[in-house]
């Protein structure tokens, strides 16, 4: 009875230790994928950090385009300006007359 006895103790320690050993493996793996997501989550947020950024860099082209004027208005002021300076000129030349 006694040999039996340390059978079942023996049995029941190996047991113990297969629970043990499968234990440490997965909070080893947990503490892995919990690195990971940590890993991650900093990725991600220099990611939206970096997409906010791009996205005001577009708003702020997307102004810029639209407040420079385009060569037809840049034409149509060239020549304004010197029809005025056309009529300036006669105007002097007639204020010298």
């Amino acid at each position: 009875m006694a040999v039996e006895l340390q059978q079942i103790i023996d049995r029941v320690n190996a047991k113990t230790q297969i629970l043990l050993d499968r234990y440490a493996l997965i909070r080893q793996r947990r503490e892995e994928a919990e690195a990971k997501v940590a890993e991650l989550e900093a990725t991600l947020e220099m990611l939206r950090a970096e997409n906010e950024d791009l996205r005001r860099q577009v708003e702020f082209l997307r102004i810029a385009t639209t407040i420079v004027p385009d060569r037809k208005d840049v034409e149509r002021s060239r020549s304004m300006l010197s029809e005025l300076v056309r009529e300036i000129d006669k105007c002097i030349a007639d204020l010298n007359e």
